[in-house]
């Protein structure tokens, strides 16, 4: 939209100013929680539909057989909280922050199956479960750096 003075002439426009640099970050932070949610939606309901199946993958897993039962419920619990965190913009740096720490822990875990593991169980459901162990490790990896995006664009301030 063209501005113009009271004789009538054009107004020449600035570049833009802080103002659009803000709208571009809250943007980009709405896109990545948005993904987050999305993913977090989606996985979190598939394990409550999914329960008997995931608890009994994670029992078969070398590194969680003993504490199957209680991830079993946690993981879809803390799922459902991160989505909670993420709808609201006064939580949702607090569910960035939850995203990042779970995909990191998530990663890390998938990373410690591929290299250490003598048995590899599938605990993942839908969409996720046709990715092969390495197909899932950079989806995670992708995803961790999303939410650690997300983190920065929020917290910190750009230079003027």
């Amino acid at each position: 939209m063209k501005a113009y003075n009271v004789n009538g002439n054009l107004i020449k426009q600035s570049a833009p100013g802080p103002i659009s640099q803000w709208r571009k970050r809250h943007l980009w932070i709405q896109i990545i929680a948005s993904l987050l949610l999305l993913l977090f939606s989606y996985t979190g309901v598939n394990k409550v539909t999914e329960y008997a199946k995931f608890k009994d993958q994670l029992g078969k897993s070398p590194f969680l057989e003993q504490h199957a039962a209680t991830i079993a419920w946690f993981i879809p619990a803390t799922e459902c909280v991160i989505v909670l965190l993420l709808l609201f913009k006064m939580t949702r740096l607090a569910g960035l922050f939850a995203s990042f720490a779970l995909m990191l822990a998530f990663t890390i875990y998938i990373y410690m199956m591929l290299h250490y593991s003598y048995y590899v169980p599938c605990s993942c459901g839908g969409v996720l479960a046709m990715m092969s162990w390495t197909q899932h490790f950079w989806f995670n990896v992708v995803f961790t750096l999303l939410a650690f995006s997300g983190i920065l664009l929020h917290v910190v301030q750009p230079q003027k």
